[in-house]
């Protein structure tokens, strides 16, 4: 159901989302903080059309969230602010918060994620349906092979597949951004094996991953998150959560397994990581090498050596570089 804008500045946003996407920008998270705003001010009554920094560290010490959410919100909001600053109103932000979170990815060691996929090639998670019994052990191939997210793997299309190039066209990426993702040959003829299989059974011909209830759509990410839970407890991997915002053993861990191993293998190989880095960020999607740094930082003990490494490598490289 679509939201509807109900506070004093329910027109501006309405109008200043519409000139954003007349303009072709990607609008949904800025909608998103818009949205919450909006309830805030209808919730303490506010009639005046202003909207001033205190207001909005108001709302902000409402949101149960990390801080980097915050922070994404104040930059969603920025826009705004000038937007209606310039009709007149008076409007101002608080100051970019200082961000203290630093969320610690569980890095897997091979030893783990080989009992991972054992346990999802030996997992039998609905008896009656072929297709899941496949198609989750393959998606959990592309997302650590591939480094992908789960929304980009889960929503592949077979038309998004060079199997004689070996490469993925993602369309469904973060940010509305589409890049070329090109696969080892090993998964590639993994891949070619599993196309077989699943139209031979008459299923998944148009999503790679196609969900059982709908032909038309692909599964949902909570419908993963349960079946990986399920495997990482049969492969005997448990952790206990700290807080409700830390993540733990989870799909998107894979991606960070992904960039340390190819940080590795690209060091191995006498690469100097400052070549590799832009490369690496292109092919995770991220809009610069800042991203990246963030998926090496990682403290689990398992590889410490290799943090030790990393560190050593990246030193101050990436807030010297601007792509």
């Amino acid at each position: 159901m679509k939201y509807i804008f109900k506070s004093v500045f329910a027109s501006e946003i309405n109008d200043y989302l519409k000139l954003l996407n007349a303009a072709g920008k990607y609008i949904d998270k800025i909608q998103s903080t818009l949205r919450y705003i909006d309830k805030y001010l209808v919730s303490i009554g506010a009639t005046q059309k202003s909207l001033n920094a205190n207001t909005i560290t108001m709302w902000l010490n409402t949101r149960d969230v990390s801080t980097n959410t915050k922070v994404s919100d104040i930059l969603n909001l920025k826009g705004f602010v000038k937007y209606i600053t310039s009709l007149g109103f008076e409007a101002e932000c608080p100051e970019l918060l200082k961000s203290h979170d630093i969320y610690t990815p569980y890095v897997f060691s091979d030893k783990e994620f080989e009992r991972i996929i054992l346990a999802a090639d030996n997992f039998e998670a609905w008896k009656r349906d072929v297709r899941t019994n496949l198609l989750f052990p393959f998606l959990l191939r592309i997302l650590f092979g591939c480094g992908l997210r789960l929304g980009e793997g889960r929503s592949l299309r077979w038309s998004d597949v060079d199997l004689e190039n070996g490469v993925l066209t993602i369309k469904e990426a973060k940010n509305k951004k589409q890049r070329f993702v090109p696969m080892h040959n090993s998964l590639t003829n993994l891949l070619k094996d599993y196309r077989v299989v699943m139209h031979n059974n008459g299923i998944c011909n148009e999503y790679l991953f196609e969900s059982n209830l709908y032909s038309d759509r692909p599964f949902k990410n909570n419908t993963f998150y349960e079946w990986f839970a399920k495997i990482l407890a049969s492969a005997g991997i448990n952790y206990a959560k700290h807080n409700n915002r830390e993540r733990g053993p989870c799909p998107h861990c894979l991606r960070h397994c992904f960039t340390m191993k190819s940080f590795l293998k690209s060091e191995n190989e006498g690469r100097r990581f400052e070549n590799t880095a832009p490369f690496l960020a292109a092919y995770l999607g991220h809009d610069s090498a800042v991203g990246t740094e963030a998926y090496l930082s990682t403290n689990h003990t398992v590889y410490t050596q290799s943090h030790q490494r990393v560190d050593i490598s990246i030193g101050d490289l990436f807030p010297e570089v601007s792509f």
